[in-house]
């Protein structure tokens, strides 16, 4: 289907907010929005300042994976933060933003969005939007983060591509009518901007409980592969730096960094 352009004057109208949304940068097409953040960091951009595409010619995902990005019809946005989180704690900025995200999508939907650790919403087992965190770290202070952001809003099932279709949904998909993508991108912000704070202010822990009851795997059992092994339990949830806790089926828990969690029958 055919989309048409975000209206930048209806997302920044209302837009409520105190850290987030300082400055837009709007485009119609560019590599990748969190290039485009990076590049606006490193040359001092001031935190809260917002890069939206209506396309990306070279969207990406976690671990370099290509994030399907096709014009006029999803969100594909990227903020610049500067936290004051020590760097060990930066994986927190993706769990916060999986809160947020979540909580924004729910509104939108009748369905109940669920998150995938660490960094997708899924709805009925497909992936609906997904986060992209990168930071550029000191040795003892974050300088920056650039958390992306990928929305599915009116991406119809027949326009997906085939590799795809089987694994994704979106808002249109779910909620069986368009969405207009400006109060949705203003949610978003919003949500971002409050849970950001949240973490800014009280820590982790003031989050962490609200991560925990959108986790989609809590108990199921799950396969971490990894780039050098794998490892099969059931999940248990978080810690507060956000790696993976995995009960592992031969005795013992295991503290997950990084890897591609894949859901297994009971």
């Amino acid at each position: 289907m055919k989309g048409v352009p975000l209206h930048l004057r209806e997302v920044q109208d209302g837009l409520a907010t105190k850290r987030l949304g300082t400055k837009f940068h709007y485009l119609t097409e560019l590599d990748s929005t969190n290039s485009y953040a990076r590049r606006l960091a490193e040359n001092g951009a001031p935190e809260g300042a917002v890069v939206i595409a209506d396309r990306q010619t070279q969207g990406r995902g976690r671990l370099g994976r290509n994030w399907v990005s096709p014009p006029d019809v999803n969100l594909y946005f990227s903020m610049v933060l500067r936290p004051t989180l020590p760097p060990i704690h930066a994986p927190q900025i993706t769990l916060m933003a999986a809160v947020a995200l979540g909580d924004a999508v729910a509104s939108f939907i009748p369905q109940r969005p669920v998150i995938k650790w660490p960094n997708d919403i899924l709805v009925n087992g497909k992936k609906l939007a997904g986060i992209l965190a990168e930071s550029s770290c000191g040795a003892e202070r974050i300088e920056f983060v650039i958390l992306g952001i990928g929305v599915n809003v009116n991406f119809a099932r027949e326009s997906m591509p085939d590799g795809i279709r089987e694994r994704a949904t979106s808002l249109l998909i779910l909620g069986e009518k368009i969405i207009s993508r400006e109060p949705l991108l203003r949610r978003l912000i919003q949500d971002l901007d409050r849970c950001y704070g949240i973490l800014e202010e009280s820590g982790f822990d003031s989050i962490a409980p609200r991560w925990e009851a959108r986790f989609g795997l809590q108990g199921r059992r799950i396969k971490v592969e990894m780039t050098d092994h794998v490892v099969t339990g059931r999940a248990k949830g978080i810690d507060r730096d956000g790696a993976l806790i995995v009960e592992k089926d031969d005795g013992g828990n295991q503290r997950i960094i990084a890897g591609d969690v894949i859901p297994l029958e009971d």
